[in-house]
């Protein structure tokens, strides 16, 4: 006699405990979905840097830190879809390494730029210092002013190695420059004594 209500209670626990079961996935799936819309939303940031002209050292470094910064953000979201899960890891990974990747490559050529424009400054560098004690005035202030144009068209180096070389360059031109306008200034002096001795 107690079986039918017995089953309805049993029925109805059941049923509130189903309910309570399919909520608790429902809202999981739900904060899983919106998980794979915020990932999905910083893949395709990362894709649109990655994807940017960088020029500069400056440019790459900014990007940098706006990857990192994503970075940070992902790693705070918490899981997607199971199914998509590890879909969106690689894609977003895949973005962060081709950025990555272009960054070093950019860097690499840099430093072997520099290390080609250091040689070419310190050729100069080189024949200034070997031309800063000439008395050949003429020739040797054509020499040094083409060597100084020579200069403007290299490209840069890292600065503390640039100012070393610019400060080294400077000084061998500055000491032939001051003796040859020494020199011609005793020759001015003398001209002018014998201008003024024809004079008289």
């Amino acid at each position: 006699e107690l079986r039918e209500e017995i089953w309805t209670r049993f029925k109805q626990a059941s049923t509130a405990v189903n309910r309570k079961h399919a909520a608790h996935y429902e809202a999981i799936r739900t904060q899983q979905e919106e998980n794979l819309a915020k990932k999905t939303e910083l893949c395709e940031k990362v894709e649109m840097i990655s994807t940017d002209d960088c020029k500069t050292a400056a440019d790459w470094e900014a990007k940098s830190k706006e990857i990192i910064a994503i970075q940070a953000e992902w790693k705070a979201i918490g899981f997607a879809p199971k199914e998509m899960n590890v879909k969106i890891f690689e894609r977003f990974r895949t973005a962060c390494d081709q950025f990555f990747t272009a960054k070093n490559e950019y860097f690499s050529e840099l430093r072997t730029r520099f290390q080609e424009n250091i040689k070419k400054k310190e050729e100069l560098v080189r024949q200034a210092q070997a031309l800063q004690d000439s008395t050949d005035w003429r020739q040797t202030s054509e020499k040094l002013v083409q060597l100084q144009k020579d200069w403007k068209t290299i490209g840069m180096v890292p600065k503390k190695v640039g100012d070393t070389l610019w400060k080294d360059f400077l000084s061998a031109c500055d000491k032939f420059f001051e003796a040859r306008n020494a020199a011609n200034a005793g020759e001015r002096n003398e001209q002018q004594e014998n201008l003024k001795k024809k004079l008289d």
